[in-house]
């Protein structure tokens, strides 16, 4: 894949989701506010066709490439190792999306981070728990709605952004735009992949690229433009240097953002750890230049406890050769990732709706 032109790149920093962005406006405009955004958008392309038709029509299409059978041993990947899939995402990924100046500043806006981080990340732990269950991104399917649900509260979030404040778009972008929507989509793929091996865990070629279809296909349907989308994980790479050279730019938001994260989970589910050796586990997936700016602490006792967890981790892996084993570590984490939205959510389901402080 050939990376975007600088021109091309340059505009997508003003470009936010065009197709889902006037979807929200038509139903702004026709005073239709509450209530489920995605069922709302379903029963007017129905009545109404028009634009409400053409995004149901474009995420019922599923591209050539997007072999939904293929992505399975990558769901499993995230399952068999539950507990450091569910720390990289947290601890790593996550964090790594606070970095541009823009998206922290649209987190902050909203408020909730700040307010209710461990309920706000359930929330968004939903989504990913619901991508992975079988047949998850088939069109229609529990988690190709969750993914579409996403991405109308992200419109959702631009529209009430740009109407409702005097947002410094010269300065930063579009709120949430697809330069920012490009690196959380590499936060979710090879991101978190390279933070799995950090801790540990052993991944096939085979599982890492089943692994980064998924994905692919996931934030295809998010609104992301295919060419932020890379097909190779090698490609990925050089779009994340893109990334750390232009937009990766953390400022004082992204540094409030990171440490409410890790003051608000610490012995909180899911990691029931110390704020430190959380600190210590996100230096180790960021690396320490990118710790250093966004003021993540040094924890030199815990990174030696985590470093010798890691290594012992990768090493035990010669138990997949056990007939059996790896299943049972698919079906155990499939187990842990229900029980652990489902008691972090405490019976009040995500409803993907705006929620600001304001």
């Amino acid at each position: 894949m050939t990376l975007p032109t600088s021109e091309a790149y340059q505009q997508f920093s003003q470009q936010g989701d065009p197709l889902a962005d006037a979807v929200i406006s038509a139903l702004m405009q026709g005073g239709r506010r509450g209530g489920d955004l995605f069922s709302q958008v379903q029963q007017l392309a129905k009545q109404e066709g028009g634009i409400y038709k053409t995004l149901m029509d474009q995420i019922s299409h599923v591209p050539s490439w997007a072999d939904t059978q293929a992505m399975r041993k990558g769901q499993e990947l995230f399952l068999r190792c539950a507990p450091l899939s569910i720390a990289s995402f947290v601890l790593g990924s996550l964090l790594v999306t606070y970095t541009p100046p823009g998206s922290a500043k649209v987190l902050l806006h909203t408020g909730r981070l700040r307010q209710d981080v461990v309920r706000r990340l359930f929330e968004t732990s939903t989504m990913v728990h619901a991508v992975m269950q079988p047949g998850a991104l088939e069109v229609g399917a529990p988690g190709h709605q969750a993914i579409i649900r996403v991405r109308l509260l992200h419109a959702m979030v631009r529209y009430h952004v740009m109407t409702r404040a005097q947002w410094p778009s010269d300065e930063l972008g579009s709120p949430i735009n697809q330069q920012q929507m490009g690196l959380t989509s590499l936060g979710f793929s090879s991101l978190l992949i390279n933070s799995m091996r950090s801790l540990g865990v052993v991944i096939p070629e085979d599982e890492a690229r089943s692994y980064q279809l998924l994905w692919r296909y996931g934030n295809y349907l998010q609104g992301v433009n295919l060419s932020l989308l890379p097909d190779t994980l090698e490609d990925e790479a050089h779009l994340y240097e893109l990334f750390q050279r232009t937009l990766m730019t953390p400022d004082d938001n992204s540094r409030t953002l990171v440490a409410a994260v890790h003051q608000g989970l610490a012995w909180q589910s899911p990691f029931f750890l110390p704020q430190g050796a959380l600190e210590a586990i996100s230096r180790r997936l960021l690396g320490s230049k990118l710790a250093d700016k966004l003021a993540i602490r040094r924890h030199p006792l815990w990174a030696m406890v985590i470093a010798v967890a890691a290594g012992l981790h990768k090493a035990t892996a010669l138990r997949y050769r056990i007939p059996g084993w790896r299943d049972m570590e698919v079906r155990a984490g499939a187990r842990y990732f229900t029980y652990l939205v489902n008691k972090g959510l405490k019976g009040k389901p995500a409803d993907y709706a705006l929620k600001t402080s304001t």
